[in-house]
């Protein structure tokens, strides 16, 4: 039976990105420009889209940044975990990362411990992404926690920080 083609024709035709992710720790919200140094810098947010945790030891960012999360690194089901280039910048944060966030859009990919794509965001500063994220002050954020990173249509802008 050759349903797996035909499905996968159906969701192009669709519109609908062919690629999809199983991981349940998601990008959730990025500030990629700051407005300022003053702003505490470059971080990003995971969530935890399931209600256990997880354990993120070994995981790690890559493009754009390098980091690795350290042994015993656990996400609270349905909980959220930062990550800062300066995390002393934002109580709680993890980091250091190495790199930084490009203020024209890149892609930045969550890897687990066995190098496996977990998530992965590709957002840009133009086009269908929202505007205000790039160095107004506001970031760039999803719409709904439980929405994919993939599609620029999932992402919108919050002037909290």
């Amino acid at each position: 039976m050759k349903t797996r083609p035909l499905l996968a024709a159906l969701l192009l035709a669709a519109g609908c990105p062919a690629r999809a992710f199983d991981s349940v720790v998601a990008f959730n919200e990025l500030n990629y420009h700051p407005a300022s140094a003053a702003s505490g810098g470059e971080w990003l947010e995971l969530h935890n889209q399931q209600g256990v945790d997880v354990d993120l030891s070994g995981w790690s960012l890559t493009s754009g940044v390098d980091y690795r999360f350290p042994e015993g690194t656990v996400i609270p089901g349905k909980g959220y975990l930062v990550v800062a280039a300066n995390p002393s910048a934002r109580p709680g944060a993890l980091g250091p990362w190495t790199g930084q966030l490009s203020n024209g859009g890149e892609t930045v990919r969550l890897r687990d411990n066995n190098d496996r794509l977990m998530d992965e965001i590709s957002y840009g500063d133009g086009g269908d992404w929202p505007l205000p994220p790039d160095g107004s002050g506001a970031t760039l954020c999803k719409r709904s926690e439980d929405l994919s990173s993939a599609t620029s249509d999932a992402w919108t802008f919050s002037p909290q920080q």
